[in-house]
């Protein structure tokens, strides 16, 4: 069964998020989290530690998805992938800001049927205004 295509949730953003700056306990959490133990974001001094490249993955917004998604969708879909594009090095200190849009919604068909394809982006900023990281985030519905 095919969903009704709205596209004018489109470039619409639905969450818009500071943190507190990020720390060295931040950072080294992260690493040692994934079993990394790289000397750049496990024992570096503070001031010269980078977090590691998919550190921006960790950062949680306050809204997953738009409260506005249409009700046809419902809340149940499930991971369709990530791409991730790395920028500026994280570093100890930075205040990131990210916000999140709806970026594209669009349909295939496959051996199951109709599917739709809702990508939410997540773009990620420094004090300085660089981009650290542009993730795409899909779901699919059915």
């Amino acid at each position: 069964m095919s969903q009704a295509l709205d596209r004018s949730i489109v470039g619409q953003e639905f969450d818009h998020t500071a943190f507190p700056p990020i720390t060295a306990v931040q950072i080294r959490r992260y690493a040692a989290a994934y079993g990394d133990d790289d000397p750049r974001w496990t024992s570096a001094a503070d001031d010269t530690l980078v977090a590691p490249p998919t550190f921006a993955v960790s950062l949680r917004g306050r809204h997953f998805m738009p409260k506005q998604l249409p009700t046809n969708f419902g809340r149940n879909g499930f991971d369709a992938g990530k791409d991730i594009e790395m920028g500026a090095p994280i570093r100890v200190g930075d205040v990131l800001t990210a916000s999140s849009t709806v970026h594209d919604v669009y349909e295939k068909t496959g051996r199951s049927g109709t599917m739709t394809f809702i990508v939410f982006r997540t773009s990620v900023t420094n004090q300085r205004g660089e981009s650290v990281a542009v993730m795409d985030h899909k779901m699919m519905f059915r």
